[in-house]
C-alpha cells in the first residue's frame, strides 16, 4: 500500500470547464490529464501541488482541495501513488509550459472523452461530485487496465505528511541542475533523439527498443530548469553485476561536470548495492572513468567473451 505519494495531480476550474494538459512526454504521453508533478523530499502534496501548478500554469494558488489519493501496479512505471487535488482558478489565462500543451475543455469531456487517461474517467466524476476523498486504486496488464478498486482512504494516510522518499530512491541538486534516478522524469524524446540520432554506438537504434532498455534498467538523467541535458544507463541483476552505457551530456551543457556527476553517482549506487563488477566500453573516455568511476582495463581480456545476435552480425 502507497501510504506516501510522491506525485501530486491537480484539476484546475473555471466555471463549468477543467484545465488540461496534453502530456508530450511518458508516463501517458500522448494522452489529457491534469497538471502536477513531483513531491519534492521534505514537501506535503499541498505545497509541492502549489509549486507545480504555478511551474506548469502560471496560476498562483492558495487552497487547494484534497480530493483522494490515487495507487496503481503493472503500469508503464512502478507502483506508486499520487494525491489528487481540485482547485478553483478566477480566469483563464495560463503560461504555456514544455510538458505539453494546455486547454480549457468541458468537465463532460474530460470525463468521457477516449483522448484523456483512461482511469480519469473513473475517479474525476467522483471528485467533481464534491463528495469524500476516495482511495482508487487501478491495476494493469499489458498496458490495459484490467480492475479498478474505489475504498475508502487507509485509515493511517495523512495527506498532509511530508514526502519521506523510500531507500534507494536517489536525487541530488548542484545549483540549477538535478540528478535523479525516477524513471518517471526521463524525457524519453530527448533520450531517443541524441541516442538514435547523435551517438556513435546506437545510431538507427528504434524508439521501442530504446523503451525497452530503460524499462528494465536502473536509469539516471540530469535536468536543467525541467529540460533533461545527460542520461545513463545500469543494466543490472542489483546483486552481482552491472553494465555502464548509453552515457551522454547534452553538446550544449558539456563543460559543466555533468558527465563526471553520472559517472561518480553511477559508481555510488553500485557500491551501496554490494555489486562486485562493473563494465562499461568507451571509445575515448577513459580517463573519466578511470578517475571520476575508478574503472581500469579488464585484467585480463582473453577471458572475456561476448555473442552477437545472427542478425545483427555484420
Amino acid at each position: 500500500m502507497i501510504l506516501n505519494p510522491a506525485f501530486t495531480l491537480c484539476f484546475l476550474l473555471n466555471g463549468e470547464d477543467v484545465l488540461m494538459l496534453h502530456r508530450k512526454f511518458p508516463p501517458n504521453q500522448g494522452l489529457w490529464n491534469g497538471v502536477g508533478g513531483h513531491i519534492e523530499p521534505g514537501e506535503t502534496a499541498r505545497k509541492a501541488v502549489i509549486r507545480e501548478v504555478a511551474e506548469e500554469t502560471g496560476y498562483r494558488v492558495g487552497d487547494p482541495q484534497f480530493a483522494g489519493l490515487l495507487t496503481w501496479d503493472g503500469f508503464e512505471i512502478p507502483p506508486g501513488g499520487i494525491a489528487i487535488f481540485t482547485v478553483e482558478v478566477p480566469h483563464r489565462e495560463f503560461v504555456s509550459n514544455h510538458e505539453g500543451e494546455l486547454a480549457w475543455v468541458s468537465r463532460e469531456w474530460a470525463c468521457t472523452a477516449p483522448e484523456v487517461v483512461d482511469n480519469i474517467h473513473i475517479f474525476l466524476p467522483k471528485v467533481l461530485s464534491g463528495g469524500e476523498p476516495l482511495h482508487y486504486h487501478f491495476s494493469y496488464q499489458e498496458g490495459v487496465r484490467i480492475r479498478d478498486l474505489i475504498e475508502p482512504l487507509p485509515a493511517d494516510f495523512d495527506p498532509e505528511r511530508p514526502y519521506l522518499p523510500e531507500a534507494g530512491f536517489e536525487e541530488e541538486q548542484r545549483g540549477e541542475y538535478l540528478l535523479s534516478f525516477d524513471k518517471d522524469r526521463l524525457q524519453l524524446d530527448r533520450v531517443v533523439d541524441y541516442l538514435a540520432q547523435q551517438s556513435y554506438w546506437a545510431k538507427g537504434r528504434p524508439t521501442e527498443v530504446i523503451e525497452t532498455s530503460i524499462h528494465t534498467s536502473v536509469c539516471l538523467g540530469i535536468y536543467h530548469q525541467g529540460e533533461q541535458v545527460a542520461f545513463a544507463r545500469l543494466v543490472t541483476d542489483q546483486a552481482t553485476f552491472a553494465w555502464l552505457c548509453d552515457v551522454f551530456v547534452d553538446p550544449a551543457q558539456r563543460g559543466q561536470g555533468l558527465g563526471k556527476w553520472l559517472v561518480e553517482a553511477a559508481a555510488h549506487y553500485t557500491d551501496r548495492m554490494g555489486i562486485k563488477r562493473t563494465l562499461l566500453a568507451t571509445r575515448d573516455a577513459h580517463g573519466l572513468y578511470e578517475y571520476y568511476g575508478d574503472y581500469s582495463p579488464l585484467e585480463v581480456p582473453g577471458k572475456w567473451m561476448s555473442r552477437i545476435h545472427p542478425d545483427q552480425k555484420k
